[in-house]
């Protein structure tokens, strides 16, 4: 069998299960992937959510959309209180605030990570249940 013809079955047998690559596993893959920003999350919803949706995989996609939202609004908020502000010179200062919110956002994204990897339903913390019903639609 040529390798053409091997790569055209391999196609038409992940078009007929309608897996992304043949990958099989219950939205494990999709709620990994989408935990690495925004091309991450594309390719979990587009590629592996999309043909084959199931709880794991939107409860995953749900979690990180939330916490990249959430993220993003607090750092650029910060930002635009730090610059409309004069900046005391102090030992606590907006910009050690900022450290302090991505140490935290990191930490709720190794606990959301691991959650995937195990395919676990587990909430992200704080705000993880807020995000299953503000992005009941995903």
């Amino acid at each position: 069998m040529s390798s053409r013809k091997k790569v055209y079955n391999l196609y038409i047998y992940s078009m007929e299960r309608k897996y992304l690559f043949g990958i099989e596993d219950g939205g494990r893959t999709a709620g990994m992937v989408s935990y690495f920003f925004v091309i991450g999350w594309s390719i979990g919803y587009f590629g592996f959510h999309q043909p084959n949706k199931n709880t794991l995989s939107a409860f995953h996609l749900r979690q990180t959309l939330f916490l990249y939202l959430t993220y993003l609004a607090i750092w650029f908020g910060l930002t635009l209180v730090s610059h409309s502000l004069m900046q005391p010179s102090g030992i606590f200062t907006i910009y050690m605030l900022k450290i302090v919110i991505t140490l935290v956002f990191l930490s709720f994204w190794v606990i959301g990570l691991n959650a995937a990897n195990n395919a676990e339903e587990k909430p992200i913390p704080i705000f993880g249940n807020l995000a299953q019903s503000v992005f009941a639609f995903i």
